[in-house]
């Protein structure tokens, strides 16, 4: 019997065994199946996204297509003696202003005008305000129809292209020289620039706007992610926002011009273009170094207003913008306390020199460098937060933290960094099996004071480590080694910016803000603290909504302004921020520990205030000058960790869920390039 009772048990195993091994061939079969439906599914999705960006970009060009296949087609030039003019006079150059003000009436035929082009002679910045006649959908002229801008003109350039897009019957330009005079430039005399019309006409080029294709693949792309492939890059939203923010941010980095388009950016230039030409002066010419100031040839308010503009500007860097053997030595004292924000930026630009590429190549080379090593930390800080990772992803997404990453800056190394560190401490303090090891403490450490030596006024958010539990590290010694750690961070941190500023403070501050003294302004903080903190009180508060929820943290473009839809970023903020109580390892910041970091969150805040009021603000003045949303984006994610309510559940799948803020997210950031970016340079 135990004999027989042996075999049936050997003969029971094997069959077990032969069952798992014929499980365990279809489930390879299953898997070798769902990879080739999955790579036909990708080649469908590909063959997608192509077709809708093609069908679309025809679909807009099919106007001008219409209009280049009739009787009126091409490009057609306006005489100047059909043009009726006031305030001007004909020459043989051209139609000269010869008054304070002129007005030019140039007559169309009512067929279908792409854009409308005028060339002149002029050595200042051009402003005139332009009036089109355009017939509306019925086909009629209607005087309220008519199209109204502001035409502002680079100096480096003597043409400008105006898109119109319709049938128009007339164009009106009024030029007066107190608009021709710039605030900024009072220096310069305008008033003795003379400035004459040589050309004028019309073009309904049909060609290929290939930053428009873009938009619509990245478009079709960002659909297919959402809808069709959700398991993929929804399951792991640091995924999606990866292609989100790789695509979408590169192609809106690549539509800027190779101008100063955003806050100090020529500062950021010249400090990444040394960094790339460290301890080797480098010989420039005049069209490099005038990308180091903010001067008349790259004043911001003056852009290249349309795609044949920017091919304009880049012909003329690429043809002016000798950086090698120009005429110009040229150095520059590196800033050792912010060099940690350039690294990707010179990198880039390095890069690029070595290849003997073309300056405005090498320019947008080095905004990439910024943009790409902002979406990589990023990533890594999504990926380890246990906590908010909806909250980080929908920040890291929205226009202005996203811009300020295609551009010169250091915020979005402060910003990405802090981020990483916030997310290794938080992953500490919640997940309950993890265990700090002197690795993870190098990382923290590391990345906080890799962003936060650029900005000291975060130093406090580094004691969020105290928030770690003491049965998270492996031995006493080793948690009162790292606690000192962080507390000593904090101390040294706002020593370093506080101290010179207490013990010698100097005359003047901040060259750009108005009258400014460090002297002047602490006696005031020291002498008043009571009124001080009432001044500091009531410029916070004011600011609060927008600088927390809204535009003034997340929606400016530089100098360009806000996005067209400040409301629709009140309201995506508000949802994440109500919504996403989600916990990777099953734990959230309980109430106290919410109360610590809104603390300081608070004190970080009150730096960034008390910092710009010292250096930035007239002494004595109630209001504090130069404190931007901006400012806000580093501890961002913290705050609203602090504001996200317990009490909210989202019957969702994790999947679904992650999907819904990457669609939020990702479709304010589609939006606002493409009414904000590109439609102002790329049309």
């Amino acid at each position: 019997m135990k004999t027989m009772s042996a075999f049936w048990n050997i003969a029971a195993r094997k069959k077990t065994c032969a069952d798992s091994d014929d499980g365990k061939k279809r489930a390879e079969k299953k898997n070798r199946t769902e990879k080739k439906c999955s790579a036909r599914e990708l080649c469908l999705a590909a063959v997608f996204v192509i077709l809708f960006g093609l069908i679309l970009e025809f679909a807009f060009l099919f106007p001008a297509l219409r209009a280049k296949g009739g009787e009126n087609h091409g490009r057609q030039e306006t005489e100047l003696s059909e043009i009726s003019q006031e305030g001007f006079e004909l020459t043989e150059d051209g139609l000269r202003l010869k008054g304070e003000s002129g007005f030019l009436h140039i007559p169309l035929d009512g067929s279908y005008v792409g854009k409308f082009v005028y060339s002149y002679e002029y050595d200042g910045l051009l402003n005139v305000s332009v009036r089109i006649g355009v017939r509306n959908v019925y086909g009629e002229l209607r005087e309220r129809d008519a199209v109204t801008l502001e035409d502002r003109n680079s100096r480096v350039l003597d043409t400008s292209w105006i898109p119109v897009g319709a049938k128009a019957d007339y164009v009106e330009i009024y030029v007066s020289r107190d608009g021709l005079r710039e605030e900024g430039l009072s220096y310069i005399d305008f008033d003795s620039m003379p400035l004459t019309f040589t050309e004028f006409r019309t073009e309904a080029a049909a060609g290929l706007n290939v930053r428009r294709l873009c938009f619509f693949w990245c478009l079709g792309l960002f659909l297919v992610m959402i809808f069709v492939f959700r398991d993929i890059f929804a399951r792991r939203i640091e995924v999606g926002f990866l292609v989100i923010s790789l695509t979408v941010g590169t192609l809106l980095s690549l539509s800027l011009p190779a101008n100063k388009v955003s806050w100090d950016e020529e500062v950021h230039f010249s400090q990444a273009f040394w960094m790339a030409n460290y301890r080797n002066p480098v010989p420039v010419s005049p069209a490099i170094l005038q990308e180091f100031s903010a001067g008349i040839d790259t004043w911001p308010y003056n852009q290249p207003g349309s795609r044949e503009e920017v091919e304009a500007l880049n012909d003329y860097l690429d043809r002016e913008g000798n950086y090698r053997s120009g005429e110009h030595t040229w150095s520059v004292d590196l800033n050792k306390t912010t060099m940690t924000g350039y690294v990707g930026q010179a990198l880039m630009i390095k890069l690029g020199e070595l290849a003997g590429l073309p300056f405005s190549v090498i320019f947008r080379m080095g905004r990439l460098g910024n943009l790409w090593l902002y979406c990589i930390v990023l990533y890594f800080a999504i990926k380890k937060t246990p906590v908010g990772k909806g909250i980080m992803a929908f920040i890291g997404l929205m226009p202005e933290p996203l811009m300020l990453a295609g551009v010169y800056s250091y915020d979005p190394a402060v910003t990405a960094f802090l981020y990483l560190s916030f997310a290794c401490i938080l992953e500490a303090v919640l997940d309950e099996k993890k265990q700090i090891t002197w690795k993870d403490f190098i990382v923290i450490a590391l990345s906080f004071v890799w962003g936060c030596r650029i900005k000291a006024v975060y130093a406090p958010l580094i004691l969020l480590g105290l928030l770690i539990p003491k049965k998270r590290f492996r031995n006493e010694r080793e948690y009162l080694i790292m606690k000192a750690a962080f507390v000593a961070v904090a101390v040294l941190m706002i020593v370093s910016f506080a101290l010179p500023v207490l013990l010698a403070p100097r005359d003047i501050g901040d060259v750009r803000g108005e009258n400014t003294s460090e002297k002047g302004q602490m006696a005031y903080i020291l002498g008043q603290p009571a009124a001080y903190a009432w001044v500091l009180i009531k410029n916070m508060v004011r600011t609060i909504p927008s600088y927390i929820l809204g535009e003034n943290a997340l929606g400016l473009l530089g100098h360009q302004g806000q996005v067209s839809f400040p409301w629709l970023i009140y309201a995506g903020s508000t949802a994440v921020i109500l919504t996403d109580g989600r916990s990777a390892c099953g734990r959230c910041l309980d109430r106290w520990q919410k109360i610590f970091v809104f603390i300081l969150c608070a004190g970080a805040a009150v730096l960034v205030w008390t910092s710009m009021y010292i250096a930035f603000t007239t002494p004595g003045n109630t209001y504090i000058d130069g404190v931007q949303g901006r400012y806000y984006i580093p501890f961002l994610f913290l705050l609203w960790l602090v504001f996200n309510p317990p009490g909210i559940s989202v019957k969702l799948g994790e999947r679904e869920y992650n999907a819904a803020v990457l669609a939020l997210g990702g479709g304010i950031l589609l939006a606002a390039y493409y009414m904000d970016i590109f439609q102002k340079f790329c049309i």
